[in-house]
């Protein structure tokens, strides 16, 4: 049995579901049987999760990185924010 913890920054489920598939699927293909590998996310927000003195929010603002990023909005979501643009 094999139990796998991830941290990570938070993600759509379609995400979730292929990471926990991929890391399942590295341990069958080391010999463990995949109903005995657990794998568990934590999913941290980048404002309470840190490094150097400042949190990964920060940074990401410093580096004029878009968090979360818009390819990761639900088809609802986006058809939302571009009726909103529309509207404007």
């Amino acid at each position: 049995m094999a139990i796998v913890r991830v941290e990570l920054f938070p993600r759509p489920q379609e995400q979730r579901d292929a990471i926990i598939k991929g890391i399942t699927d590295v341990l069958v293909a080391n010999g463990a049987i995949a109903e005995g590998v657990q794998v568990i996310l934590y999913e941290i927000e980048p404002d309470v999760w840190g490094k150097g003195g400042k949190t990964f929010a920060r940074r990401m603002q410093e580096q004029g990185v878009v968090y979360p990023p818009p390819s990761w909005k639900t088809k609802q979501e986006a058809a939302e924010s571009e009726q909103d643009a529309t509207e404007r």
